[in-house]
């Protein structure tokens, strides 16, 4: 039995699965023997400090003193899945691809999706503009400016860049901005959440943003919900497996599984390998101006 992506019976992505059954086995029975061995040797290991925030402040401080912490270009290496429905309604999958990931802050990004044909599709964004392009039959590449984001446009991207960031958390989980409302943070037991209202262009209420905290070290995001003003779910997005990046960097999730629910999208991310990479020259996030494919800007009135 060789590794891949089992499907569900509604379509959905479910779980990677890794090689031989044997071997799999035998890895399982080598680790209860080795954590047994090491149990008698050490005693119970301990557990994770469990320390509710006194409030919205001390909890966004938790998260944004770690993802601070991400101060130079960051790449992942990863497995990774996608399936969307396209503009003429046809269920599109790329099941188990080989990914890079680079990201710098604020904003840069370059999520590049590999077969054995080399990459396939590509989500970047640099500081003025973001785009995804993929090259299996469309040959396309949609593109918008940062500073017009919230604006009328003639596309709607299913997967935006800024999207992917805020689900990969990435990046500090922004303050309130001047005449903004705070974040307020709701406990319930274990279960800590930071509740965002989310603003229009007009200045009003356009939904809710839930961020669900780790209740345990390293405290960090566990889920990330967008809800409209009537209450569908826009993204959900899950994250876990967090390690540091090196001995001692910030802590990031390993694993994240992320739904668009009105868009029928998903998106699963496994995370085989994170480091950071100082030497990485900006040029590596620039917009892909030689693109020879058809080309569509998404911002209404853009020339192409």
């Amino acid at each position: 039995m060789t590794g891949g992506w089992r499907m569900n019976p509604d379509g959905a992505l479910g779980e990677w699965r890794g090689g031989p059954m044997r071997r799999a086995k035998l890895s399982a029975l080598c680790g209860a023997g080795l954590a047994g061995l090491l149990l008698l040797v050490t005693g119970c290991p301990p557990a994770a400090r469990s320390i509710a925030p006194r409030d919205e402040h001390e909890a966004l401080a938790r998260v944004n003193d770690n993802l601070g912490a991400i101060d130079r270009p960051v790449q992942y290496q990863a497995l990774v899945s996608f399936r969307f429905r396209d503009a003429n309604g046809r269920d599109r999958r790329f099941l188990g691809h080989e990914a890079s990931l680079l990201y710098a802050p604020p904003q840069c990004l370059r999520f590049d999706i590999r077969s054995l044909a080399g990459v396939v599709a590509q989500f970047g964004s640099d500081g003025e503009r973001y785009w995804i392009w993929i090259e299996p039959e469309v040959r396309k590449l949609w593109w918008g400016r940062w500073d017009r984001l919230g604006q009328p446009q003639t596309t709607r991207l299913i997967i935006a860049p800024d999207d992917l960031l805020d689900a990969l958390m990435l990046r500090p989980l922004s303050a309130p901005r001047a005449g903004g409302l705070s974040p307020v943070l709701r406990k319930e037991a274990d279960d800590h959440r930071l509740i965002y209202m989310r603003l229009g262009e007009d200045g009003e209420p356009s939904g809710l943003r839930e961020i669900r905290l780790d209740a345990r070290e390293p405290y960090q995001p566990r889920e990330v919900i967008d809800r409209l003003s009537d209450g569908r779910v826009e993204m959900h997005a899950h994250l876990s497996g967090y390690a540091r990046i090196g001995p001692d960097g910030p802590y990031v999730a390993r694993k994240y599984v992320v739904y668009w629910p009105l868009d029928e999208a998903e998106m699963r991310l496994d995370v085989r390998r994170a480091r950071f990479r100082p030497e990485l020259a900006a040029e590596v996030f620039a917009f892909p101006a030689e693109w020879e494919g058809e080309i569509e800007p998404i911002d209404a009135g853009e020339l192409p």
